[in-house]
């Protein structure tokens, strides 16, 4: 019978933990491993020159005394192109491009009721969004390539 606590011994996983490790509660610290502080200053060289010349162009705008007139005067300029800009579409003018797309198109009777899914109703359906395919000319001109090379065996 005492053989068989030595089979439940090597049987038991935490037999060998229990005694061999030891923690010490002294040597165990309560703080981050980084602070989240920088350590070394990483400044570029020339980084004292850089903020003397930005320095220097702070003081000069301050004690300009036409600064404020100018940033007025180029603000009433950018406003006034704005507002006489030809090119702006405002919400009150209507397109007439816009009009026409919504314009009816007359359709037969007997076509919508064969194939309703090909009857557009108004100009817009009808009109080609994108004019210029690349696929499509590459498929075309390796088209051409193959009748023409077999044109010319």
């Amino acid at each position: 019978m005492r053989s068989r606590p030595k089979i439940q011994s090597i049987m038991d996983p935490w037999v060998c933990c229990q005694t061999d490790i030891a923690i010490s509660e002294k040597s165990t610290k309560f703080e981050f491993e980084d602070n989240f502080t920088p350590s070394i200053s990483n400044k570029l060289p020339d980084s004292e020159e850089y903020l003397a010349v930005l320095e220097e162009k702070l003081r000069k705008i301050k004690n300009d005394p036409n600064i404020l007139a100018q940033l007025a005067a180029k603000r009433e300029a950018c406003m006034q192109e704005f507002l006489n800009d030809n090119n702006f579409h405002g919400i009150d003018r209507v397109d007439e491009e816009v009009l026409d797309l919504d314009e009816p198109i007359p359709s037969s009777q007997i076509l919508r009721a064969i194939a309703p899914q090909k009857q557009a109703l108004n100009q817009g359906e009808v009109i080609e969004f994108v004019k210029y395919d690349q696929l499509d000319n590459d498929s075309d001109s390796s088209v051409n390539q193959s009748s023409t090379d077999s044109l010319n065996k």
